[in-house]
């Protein structure tokens, strides 16, 4: 791989919203049965101070390995496979009964530029790593490390072609990502690489990732233990992290290098209170469905052993229920967005995290922790033939829109004025933005935030207002890392060998997450980097 500073060595199209949920809530059962062991113990069976006080290491170890990979993710067994190949002996240990963690859950988009699947199967020739990189930093506004951003996008073309020829692996769709406001045309491209089987195309999604990952890892002679979990780092004094502490009190030598790929504070609340509003807010009031094991072990280990942070805040929030935004091969469905006082704030046919952090922001400002926002429609969702999940075209949505009427989730009424009412919000600024967007479409042009996707009029009785919900599928933040995917201190100097792999690591990620594929090019990468970093 490329090394910026040359130091030693979101979407399945197609994919339907009850799938999704099928999948993450059996794979969370799975997951979730090996019970969620504390990360906070400091003191092995011999009684060292782990995190803490360096001066003592354990009087025997109960196993050993060159790397020691702390979880069993995409980015985990990404970075066993790395250190494997440079040579070095590997041990995995993984809190879950089963490998895979959030990744296994996901529909498997990786992004990237310039590759031969994306010249092969879109129209864009002519993409490079620096049109990605410049593409991720404007949609970060200027809060990302500028060094990782630019490892991650002048090694992503090269990462697939590394999973292709090591896991068995293709890509069989390539699409995009919708904008934001800022976003100039020229850096938007179909750089989503949906992963495949090799052997089978009916098996796409973060699944076969893993599963053929960790088929690799052990044929490559690594070593995985599950139901394992690390409880905190055995410090080495000056020398930095010697192994690792298990929640059962076992302790285990890394010879060369301790890679912490964890995850990040999906499920750890006190985390969130601390460093991330949005994701403190979904948790409480939303709903996040990401791996049970995601509760920031890594992070709070990282943390006791003086590791900085990267950037923490924003979420990779959705829209579940309607898909929108989440790739540019999808309708949007004629609607807009309102706040509790009835008034459009954002352009709808951004990217979805963007769109989203704008409704987390306006529940906030006018209604606070109870705040919320709304998607209006009229009955033209009721007809269409894809993307609504109301629809009456589609399998199972006249049912679907019933129930939600029913359980009160989705509102209906035959004038704007008696919609508004439903929803508790003035019915004269309603019906004023209704009237606004209407003119608007007319016109051709959102005159108000330059909306260009199913620019169309809400006038066919009756309306229908849906309160949306937050799906959570990932925060955003991590401990602060290098090019090399070392874990840095507080005085940005490295921790000698302990590394950091995928959302374990910060520092790579905005505000808000700049589109489906994002968070899996970054596991892979700083996987691979971390592996390979440790080994060395």
């Amino acid at each position: 791989m490329k090394n910026h500073h040359e130091q030693p060595t979101e979407q399945q199209q197609g994919l339907s919203r009850r799938n999704f949920l099928t999948t993450a809530v059996v794979g969370l059962t799975g997951i979730a049965a090996v019970g969620l062991a504390g990360c906070n113990a400091r003191q092995s069976e011999e009684g060292n101070t782990a995190a803490g006080d360096t001066s003592q290491l354990p009087g025997t170890w109960d196993g050993e390995a060159d790397v020691v990979v702390c979880g069993g993710g995409g980015s985990g067994l990404t970075a066993a496979y790395a250190a494997l190949d440079a040579g070095a002996s590997v041990l995995v240990l993984e809190k879950g009964d089963v490998v895979g963690g959030t990744t296994a859950l996901a529909e498997g988009a990786v992004q990237a530029a310039g590759t031969a699947w994306q010249k092969e199967l879109t129209s864009y020739q002519d993409d490079n790593a620096e049109k990605h990189f410049l593409y991720w930093m404007t949609d970060a506004e200027g809060l990302v490390e500028e060094d990782l951003v630019r490892s991650m996008a002048e090694n992503a073309a090269d990462n697939l072609q590394w999973m292709a020829d090591n896991f068995g692996i293709t890509f069989s769709k390539v699409f995009g990502c919708l904008p934001t406001p800022y976003l100039p045309d020229d850096l938007m491209a179909d750089r989503i690489h949906l992963i495949t089987d090799a052997t089978d195309a009916t098996k796409t999604g973060g699944t076969v990732w893993t599963t053929k990952a960790e088929a690799a890892v052990k044929d490559k002679g690594g070593e995985i233990l599950t139901g394992t979990a690390v409880a905190s780092l055995i410090m080495d004094g000056a020398n930095g992290v010697a192994g690792v502490t298990t929640s059962d009190g076992k302790n285990y030598k890394a010879n060369k290098g301790v890679v912490l790929a964890m995850a990040g504070i999906e499920h750890n609340e006190e985390l969130a209170r601390k460093y991330n509003p949005q994701h403190y807010w979904d948790l409480k009031t939303q709903q996040v469905v990401t791996a049970a094991t995601d509760t920031g072990d890594g992070i709070e280990m990282g943390l006791a052993a003086g590791a900085d942070v990267g950037r923490f805040g924003g979420c990779v929030d959705l829209i579940l229920a309607t898909w929108s935004g989440t790739n540019n091969t999808n309708p949007e469905m004629p609607a807009i967005f309102v706040n509790m006082r009835g008034n459009r704030f954002v352009r709808e046919d951004t990217t979805y995290a963007f769109h989203m952090r704008s409704c987390f922001n306006e529940a906030m400002q006018e209604g606070g922790w109870d705040g919320c926002t709304w998607m209006v429609l009229d009955s033209k969702m009721t007809t269409m033939d894809a993307q609504s999940p109301w629809s009456d075209a589609i399998e199972g949505g006249t049912q679907q829109r019933e129930d939600d009427l029913a359980s009160g989730t989705l509102l209906k009424a035959d004038t704007i004025e008696a919609l508004a009412t439903a929803m508790g919000v003035p019915s004269a600024n309603l019906a004023f933005t209704v009237q606004k967007w209407n003119a608007d479409t007319t016109a051709g042009n959102d005159s108000l935030y330059g909306r260009v996707k199913q620019v169309v009029p809400l006038d066919t009785a009756p309306y229908y207002a849906y309160r949306i919900l937050h799906t959570n599928i990932g925060a955003i933040g991590g401990l602060r890392i290098n090019d090399r995917a070392a874990v840095l201190n507080v005085s940005g100097k490295e921790i000698g060998h302990l590394y950091a792999a995928g959302t374990n690591s910060g520092g790579w990620l905005g505000p808000y997450y700049p589109g489906s594929g994002t968070c899996l090019q970054g596991a892979l990468h700083w996987g691979r980097t971390a592996g390979a970093s440790a080994a060395s």
